[in-house]
């Protein structure tokens, strides 16, 4: 184990890597080493915004980059496999951005290749790094709240239709079930395990034929259930409610979460707070680069049976709802 900092590669500064950039720096373990675009003067640019010293504008070149470590895919969603499978090839490590990838046979096959290849893979569900949420699992499984029975949680979004947008784009893995429907749902598979025994789903569809707005119900070996819902066209609150046979735990913004609290069925109720986060993306790279020092290929927070099983259960319900993308 070594404690030299994890040199990072983003790959594709796009949109959300605006976001991860305002805190990234905050981060302990790790540094920026380059970032790659299509666009050599993308790339240039967001190495000098983001402070990092290399910029390319190919992602063969940071493939081959000796200065980088870990690479931090960030692309559309079709794109995640074959990029993660082209850095791990080269020897790198993979940070790749949920959905791991569009479904079943991709996330397997990115798994199967970290392991041939003897390197780190990891789901950025960032989601799972942070303190909150730690502590809440960690409450739960050390049954605070007695046997979990029941985990409903709803992640909203009210965003306007647009056909130009990613997000309502088929051939780019749109819908509210990959985008921000997967959020609910790992919290029922964290909370509860992967191995289900049902999955139904109901959505709605946006006019390109994605679904704007997707609700399932699932059943769990042992008897436990779980009600999430992703919608792209509902403004309110994101809630996490776990139902144990002793008390209930309530987190708001649990996708992003900073305090829940724990209701007993003796009456107590205890809050819990920690620091709020400007975006908190640091603690997902954190984790990666620590399961790197002490040389681990994968993350005990995310997985990759768990992304396997994921991808299995997204595309049931999009096969069920008739949502196949270009290829599928």
């Amino acid at each position: 184990m070594t404690n030299e900092p994890i040199r990072v590669g983003v790959l594709g500064p796009g949109r959300i890597v605006r976001r991860v950039m305002k805190d990234f720096h905050a981060g302990q373990g790790y540094t920026l080493a380059a970032v790659a675009s299509r666009s050599l003067e993308r790339a240039r640019q967001a190495a000098a915004e983001y402070g990092a010293p290399l910029a390319f504008g190919s992602y063969e070149e940071l493939a081959a980059c000796e200065a980088v470590d870990l690479v931090y895919i960030a692309v559309p969603h079709p794109f995640h496999c074959p990029l993660a499978l082209q850095m791990m090839a080269a020897g790198k490590h993979v940070l790749c951005e949920k959905p791991m990838a569009l479904n079943e046979k991709e996330t397997r096959a990115m798994a199967d290749c970290a392991r041939d290849k003897g390197v780190f893979l990891m789901e950025a569900m960032w989601t799972r790094c942070f303190p909150a949420m730690k502590k809440m699992v960690s409450l739960v499984k050390g049954g605070a709240i007695g046997k979990v029975n029941h985990v409903y949680a709803v992640f909203t979004a009210s965003s306007n239709y647009d056909p130009a947008s990613r997000a309502f784009d088929p051939a780019l893995g749109g819908g509210a079930l990959l985008d921000i429907g997967v959020y609910p749902l790992m919290a029922a598979t964290q909370l509860l395990g992967w191995q289900v025994e049902s999955v139904q789903g109901a959505c709605e569809y946006a006019p390109s034929g994605v679904d704007m707005r997707l609700a399932a119900q699932l059943k769990f070996p042992g008897g436990a259930t779980a009600q999430i819902m992703g919608g792209m066209d509902a403004c309110g609150p994101s809630h996490l409610l776990v139902y144990g046979a002793e008390g209930c735990i309530t987190m708001e913004n649990f996708w992003h979460p900073d305090a829940f609290t724990l209701f007993g069925r003796d009456g107590r109720r205890e809050t819990y707070a920690f620091r709020p986060e400007n975006e908190g993306f640091h603690h997902e790279f954190e984790e990666a680069a620590r399961c790197i020092r002490e040389g681990l290929h994968e993350s005990p927070l995310m997985t990759w049976e768990e992304s396997v099983a994921v991808s299995r259960i997204t595309e049931k319900l999009r096969r069920e709802a008739n949502i196949l993308y270009p290829g599928e």
